[in-house]
């Protein structure tokens, strides 16, 4: 027996056997169908943003290759898997997986293979500076590098992401948020 699929088009249920993604009635809207599958599929982002330039594209693969899985791997164990950014305020955070670079590589590429440069982090910190990096550095997506001079350090980082944690746990309020049974 074929392997058959509903057709695609919105409200038809008509079975199809495979390849075909629509039936007979509606076989002009498989075009279309298939576009749109492109361009909203992570090809399409990998070719139009990861891979736009050269330097992203250069960039993309380092994250890919040997030379990243065993250098994280190794600084990893270096720090026994503690977020260096919340030991540097004296608080232990274990489990830290991502091997995060202390200067971002659009800044300074030439630090991205330097162990020195690359530190244990936990989930938390990392987002928070990478959020402080685009607004200091401009790194992310359709911004503009600045203060490419500027080196901070594991210290520097770690005095600002928790400033940053702190302002943000000031900001949120309790006034929508459920109450225990009882009061």
């Amino acid at each position: 027996m074929p392997q058959v699929r509903r057709c695609k088009y919105k409200g038809c249920h008509a079975l199809v056997e495979l390849p075909a993604i629509c039936c007979d009635k509606h076989k002009a809207y498989e075009a279309e169908y298939k576009a749109n599958r492109e361009y909203y599929s992570r090809s399409y982002y990998n070719k139009r943003v990861r891979n736009e330039t050269e330097a992203k594209r250069e960039r993309y693969s380092f994250y890919k290759s040997k030379m990243w899985t065993s250098l994280r791997k190794v600084c990893l164990d270096r720090d026994n898997y503690l977020c260096q950014y919340c030991l540097a305020v004296g608080i232990i955070t274990p489990n830290a997986k991502t091997g995060d670079h202390v200067t971002p590589v659009e800044i300074a590429p030439e630090l991205r293979t330097d162990p020195n440069n690359v530190v244990a982090a936990c989930k938390r910190c990392d987002n928070v500076k990478r959020t402080l990096e685009q607004e200091i550095y401009g790194t992310g997506q359709g911004r503009e590098i600045k203060n490419i001079k500027l080196r901070l350090s594991v210290a520097d980082w770690s005095r600002l992401i928790f400033e940053r944690k702190n302002k943000n746990e000031n900001n949120f309020s309790f006034k929508n948020t459920p109450r225990p049974l009882g009061e």
